[in-house]
């Protein structure tokens, strides 16, 4: 009986291995380059028209149910050449590099996804008893901060952000203020500028930080920011008692561990800044502050005329007043379109 080759085959047990062809066709072990990120159907529409001269076979198993007909593709090439084409990336196999490789990696490039403008922040989560991160994709904001914020929040804003940008510096920065004066927006906008790893502490996880495996994680992830929103259970004085969480922000901030980790911390709270520990407020420790108000009435009137609200005002109003004036002036004109019948 003649011994059966793999490249008699178009599908191995419902699945293609490039190197075992590869090893068919050439007889050889192939070495591999891999490009991700690549818009598949494009790329596979695209290259058999590009090197139809050099294709020798073609290989694939697909699933006819899809809408789209992804699956894998194997193109057997001239010079030892073996492509793998498979969702959104391709593998270039090939005994050693040549002019060949070179024209296929250049056509492959042309086919790179271009990235949404993302940035990341890390959420901590809990495995096996372990913190670890979590990367969260959010779209970055684009505000115009004089619109948004009173007139000296330009300069708290400078000054907060060059600081920082600095690398292996520990240190506090505190905003707070009434509900819906923008925080979390600036917050948000910052993740979205900062080059560093940012790390969003929910309020529960907030309360282990004195946790040994907290610690640990702290040290995995120096030079980095640490977010917690709304922090009064840590930060507020409680009649001279610290607990250790609050004894654990003092230490980060600007104990010895401070000067080790280089880890700075953002804390925000609705609370008066005079009913936070006054330790937290000591000078080296606390980089910055702010308080978020209303916009005064002229800036206020200013951005509703902007986002088209028909509506003046005489009194600061928050953010959150002003979007929400916008938003039922939308849902009354979309209540006026329904009435009636055409």
């Amino acid at each position: 009986m003649p011994q059966l080759k793999l490249k008699d085959y178009s599908l191995l047990s419902g699945n293609i291995w490039p190197i075992q062809i590869y090893l068919s066709y050439f007889e050889k072990i192939p070495s591999s380059i891999y490009y991700s990120g690549l818009n598949f159907k494009e790329l596979i529409q695209k290259f058999p028209e590009e090197f139809k001269d050099e294709i020798i076979a073609h290989h694939y198993e697909i699933n006819k149910l899809s809408k789209e007909e992804v699956g894998e593709h194997i193109f057997i090439l001239r010079n030892e050449i073996l492509i793998q084409i498979e969702f959104s990336y391709m593998r270039i196999f090939c005994y050693s590099e040549s002019n060949s490789t070179k024209r296929i990696e250049d056509f492959g490039k042309k086919f790179k996804k271009e990235k949404p403008d993302v940035a990341q922040i890390n959420l901590i989560t809990m495995s096996n008893g372990d913190f670890q991160n979590r990367k969260i994709d959010f779209k970055r904001l684009s505000l115009k901060l004089d619109q948004l914020y009173n007139e000296d929040f330009e300069a708290f804003h400078k000054k907060m952000y060059s600081i920082l940008k600095e690398e292996n510096q520990s240190g506090l920065h505190l905003l707070y203020g009434i509900p819906g004066t923008g925080k979390s927006t600036y917050i948000r906008y910052l993740c979205g500028k900062l080059k560093k790893e940012i790390i969003f502490l929910p309020g529960q996880l907030a309360q282990n930080l004195d946790n040994v495996y907290m610690t640990r994680y702290l040290i995995a992830n120096s030079n980095s920011i640490l977010v917690i929103e709304d922090a009064e259970e840590l930060i507020v004085s409680r009649d001279h008692q610290r607990n250790s969480n609050l004894a654990m922000i003092l230490n980060i901030t600007d104990g010895i561990l401070g000067e080790s980790l280089g880890i700075q911390i953002i804390a925000t709270f609705n609370t008066d800044l005079r009913n936070i520990d006054p330790a937290l407020k000591r000078k080296g420790r606390l980089k910055s502050s702010y308080e978020f108000k209303a916009l005064e009435p002229e800036k206020a009137n200013r951005l509703l005329e902007k986002e088209g609200i028909e509506e003046q005002t005489s009194s600061p109003l928050t953010l959150a007043d002003i979007y929400n004036f916008k938003e039922e002036q939308q849902m009354k004109q979309s209540s006026r379109k329904a009435v009636g019948f055409k």
